[in-house]
């Protein structure tokens, strides 16, 4: 299976203190930005509800009503939490540049681990995998059977990992060209999440 990792450099604390604020007006702003994304959503919807009485879908739009105003949360549709997640990160910070992490499968980050062991990035430190695919939402939502894989690194962490990532590292991967391009990309996220003294939030799918 191949997908995509989609970055974003993003304030967590924003999003928190998003979360179950009761803010109307920023309720309304989600709803403006992605308008044609949530009428897309909510018509697909429901279509699919209307043959099902027993176990309904949410929509896009009712989930990210339910994160903001601290409603309940449908404990089967962490997949709509997540996504609600990745356009409240798409809203608040700033998406990445992804070309060399589109397409890839998940061995394909196995790889990468297994290079940044070798060129001594301890796995605690920094992993691909466990860290910005597999390390699970910073907030608290459902339980996701599928997709988004959700992952993230804060910034005291991006420190930490920056100097492990170093420059003079990543030029060891001489032989395995394309491996060393992608974390290059990486160390970029990482180097931007610095810069602005954001957090890395990434979604896999």
């Amino acid at each position: 299976m191949s997908g995509v990792v989609m970055p974003f450099a993003v304030k967590l604390s924003q999003i928190r203190k998003a979360l179950g604020s009761r803010n109307k007006s920023l309720l309304l702003e989600l709803r403006e930005e992605f308008e044609e994304e949530l009428a897309d959503d909510r018509e697909r919807v429901e279509e699919a509800n209307q043959d099902d009485d027993f176990d309904p879908e949410l929509s896009l739009q009712d989930a990210l009503r339910h994160l903001i105003m601290g409603e309940d949360l449908w404990d089967y549709e962490g997949e709509k939490y997540g996504h609600s997640l990745e356009l409240m990160c798409a809203f608040f910070g700033e998406f990445l540049a992804n070309e060399h992490w589109t397409g890839v499968p998940l061995d394909w980050a196995d790889a990468a681990d297994e290079a940044l062991l070798e060129l001594g990035v301890p796995a605690e430190v920094f992993s691909i995998f466990n860290h910005l695919l597999d390390r699970g939402a910073p907030v608290d939502i459902p339980e996701i059977d599928e997709v988004p894989w959700i992952g993230y690194v804060t910034l005291d962490e991006i420190r930490v990992a920056l100097a492990e990532l170093s420059e003079t590292r990543l030029t060891a991967l001489k032989s395995n060209v394309p491996m060393q391009i992608a974390l290059k990309q990486v160390r970029d996220w990482l180097d931007t999440c610095q810069r602005d003294k954001s957090d890395l939030v990434c979604f896999y799918y």
